[in-house]
């Protein structure tokens, strides 16, 4: 057991000099912690134990946010008690104490969470283990297995989220988390900040290789389930009022990147993308359809290919007009062609084809023309008789009937506004056709559609997204709330189609064509969130961590594989990978190795001369330490003290130290012995 303790005590003296070891410093924690040297069981500095508490409180940061409030509140009572103890000196508390309060801090989270399990249960408990080991920390073991706890305090943040900011944050706690071990080590403030930060950028490259070279799953790498209170998904409920939608478009938050093959640019008029189909209609407000189940035949038409990147936690996938699934891995298709997961969380990447067509083909039989044409009995009496008049002027032509019904939102004085009068419960669609022609794109949506059932022709509301922002440099549409919107879609029976059929564009043509920030004037456009450069740079790093990161599974490796030259993920290949990579990752580390033995090589110069000013000058100078070799000649001269002897040496250590090539070894611990030969033979007598 001695011959064990003191290797490993020398490879921890070797970690303060080689910072290339801060990627293993997890494992020397689980090796010392069942060795257990006998230096582990000696008291931290307050120092090591004041930093793992803020290593401990950053690691927590991210689970907070998602956490039961009196969770939260109970871990910063126990965070500043514990700071409290700690300036006072206190390490430890005694037993009985400490499982008074792992009884009280179990019972908490059962009271709030109903369990100690699950992931909300889980974390919490163990959040809370980990502030309690703190109480007990005595020695530094105690505080290296807290350091270890952390790491899986850290997994737990990957479960509840995702996003990039989340795994800045990951990278700058393992920082921290390095650094206490080194301060647990005896080292100082700033050789352990320098040894974490050093140690980082050389393991960075070899942490990249690995990464994008280890053969992957189907699903993504960090494709795990979360349960985030975050509004950055689909953000839509499943029915549609008026004013629903007008108040997601007040949100600038992002829903959904998409990115088109053979770089294709679509126009902007063209992005239709449909979240959701409402046909279920009950005076007041519209529901979307998940029990009725129709059968809608492929689009025709020259079909595109895409991927987009989303999240929702109801598994909803946006996706254009018309939507085809080219890989259906977990995919599955509702009424109207929407898109679900059958994994309800999560960030995903769907790879899809899309027609671009305003038409789908689709026979419906008897059942489904009478669901699609209901209305509330007695409901919005002015409206049921302008349309059966446009209707009937039209000769029952159903094409033409819509075409009139578009004519006249264009032609009847109605405006586009994010803030139109509130309607009442009753015939809400006889006040808007005739009273007050203001409303957003939920107005003119609802109102097209109960036109056309007034008329007998079956006609659906959809509610999604239209258009978006193209991001130039990198060729993708970032999709935000503010860009929801609701469209109808119209059966034609003369061609067994439904046709999409957007009224809002007979009002605001301008929202189609350039988006919803150029359609409003005025005041109102002032109530939109401004796209500024910070949200453009903040959107095109999240772009790359969720494509190449988070969404990281064997096709997009496959992908990354050919276009670095080779033809497919294979164990040759990726051999090949790793040879590369790792050939890469010793030029860093090499020129550091290099740095640091001509460090080693001089520090035997540096300990001589030290010792030699000590001896010579005693304790007259309190600035000794500052006092450069030819500065220490003249004192010496001044003195009567600069001996043939003396100035030699110094003259000596100018070259070894100076010149411009490192000398060797030998020679430094040469002069190393002459300085304390010298030192010795001519220091001041009240050093004798």
């Amino acid at each position: 057991m001695c011959k064990i303790e003191c290797r490993l005590l020398l490879s921890i003296k070797n970690m303060k000099k080689q910072p290339a070891l801060f990627c293993f410093f997890i494992e020397w924690a689980i090796i010392l912690f069942i060795v257990q040297p006998s230096y582990l069981n000696t008291k931290p500095s307050f120092r090591a134990a004041l930093f793992a508490m803020i290593s401990l409180i950053a690691v927590s940061i991210p689970l907070l946010f998602e956490l039961p409030v009196g969770v939260v509140i109970v871990f910063a009572v126990f965070i500043c008690l514990r700071l409290g103890l700690l300036s006072m000196g206190i390490y430890q508390l005694k037993l009985w104490q400490t499982v008074c309060m792992l009884l009280g801090a179990t019972v908490l989270v059962f009271q709030q969470l109903g369990t100690i399990l699950g992931l909300q249960g889980g974390i919490s408990f163990l959040l809370l283990l980990a502030l309690l080991k703190s109480y007990e920390g005595k020695t530094k073991r105690d505080w290296q297995v807290l350091v270890v706890v952390m790491l899986f305090l850290l997994a737990g943040a990957i479960l509840f989220s995702q996003e990039l900011l989340t795994g800045m944050w990951i990278l700058l706690c393992l920082m921290m988390m390095a650094c206490t071990l080194s301060l647990l080590n005896d080292l100082t403030w700033q050789p352990a900040l320098k040894q974490s930060l050093v140690g980082f950028l050389l393991t960075l490259l070899p942490m990249v290789v690995l990464f994008v070279s280890v053969p992957r799953r189907s699903a993504p790498f960090l494709g795990v389930p979360q349960t985030s209170s975050t509004q950055a998904t689909t953000g839509m409920s499943d029915t549609m009022k008026p004013g629903s939608i007008g108040d997601l478009v007040l949100s600038n938050e992002p829903v959904f990147t998409a990115t088109f093959d053979n770089d294709v640019i679509p126009q902007q008029q063209n992005l239709y993308w449909r979240v959701m189909v409402m046909g279920q209609h009950n005076g007041n407000e519209w529901q979307a359809m998940h029990d009725f189940v129709d059968r809608a035949d492929a689009s025709k038409g020259q079909y595109i290919a895409y991927s987009i990147i989303a999240e929702d936690d109801k598994g909803r996938i946006p996706a254009l007009d018309y939507p085809q699934v080219r890989n259906r891995r977990g995919v599955f298709m509702e009424s109207g062609n929407v898109l679900r997961m059958f994994s309800r969380k999560g960030v995903r990447r769907v790879d899809l084809r899309a027609s671009l067509s305003n038409e789908l083909p689709h026979e419906l039989n008897a059942r489904e023309q009478d669901f699609y044409t209901k209305l509330p009995a007695n409901s919005n009496p002015r409206t049921r008789e302008l349309a059966q008049a446009l209707y009937q002027q039209n000769n029952g032509n159903v094409e033409q009937f819509a075409q009139a019904a578009f004519n006249y939102f264009a032609q009847q004085g109605f405006t586009y506004t994010l803030k139109p009068p509130v309607l009442g419960s009753r015939n809400s669609t006889d006040q808007f056709l005739f009273n007050s022609k203001q409303g957003f794109c939920e107005h003119y949506a609802d109102a097209f559609v109960v036109m056309m059932r007034a008329a007998g022709v079956p006609a659906r509301v959809v509610v999604g997204y239209q258009g978006g922002e193209y991001n130039e440099a990198e060729q993708f549409w970032q999709i935000r709330s503010k860009d929801a919107h609701a469209w109808t879609e119209v059966w034609l029976p003369e061609r067994q189609v439904w046709k999409r059929i957007d009224p809002t564009a007979a009002v605001s043509a301008v929202r189609i064509e350039s988006g919803v920030s150029q359609a409003l004037s005025g005041d109102e456009g002032s109530l939109l969130p401004n796209t500024g450069f910070w949200t453009r740079f903040s959107d095109q790093g999240r772009f790359y961590w969720q494509q190449w990161v988070v969404n990281y599974d064997d096709e997009r490796q496959q992908s990354l594989f050919n276009k670095l030259g080779f033809d497919g993920v294979n164990t040759w290949n990726v051999l090949m990978v790793f040879g590369a990579g790792g050939a890469l990752s010793l030029i860093p580390l090499g020129l550091w190795w290099r740095k640091s033995r001509q460090q080693d090589v001089i520090q035997p110069l540096q300990n001589g001369y030290t010792l030699l000013k000590r001896r010579l000058l005693g304790k007259q100078y309190p600035t000794i330490a500052a006092i450069a070799p030819m500065e220490l000649g003249q004192i010496l001269h001044d003195n009567n003290r600069l001996h043939d002897e003396i100035a030699q040496l110094l003259d000596d250590f100018m070259r070894l130290n100076y010149a411009s090539n490192t000398p060797n070894e030998k020679q430094a611990w040469q002069w190393h012995k002459r300085a304390k030969r010298i030192a010795k033979k001519y220091r001041l007598k009240e050093n004798a």
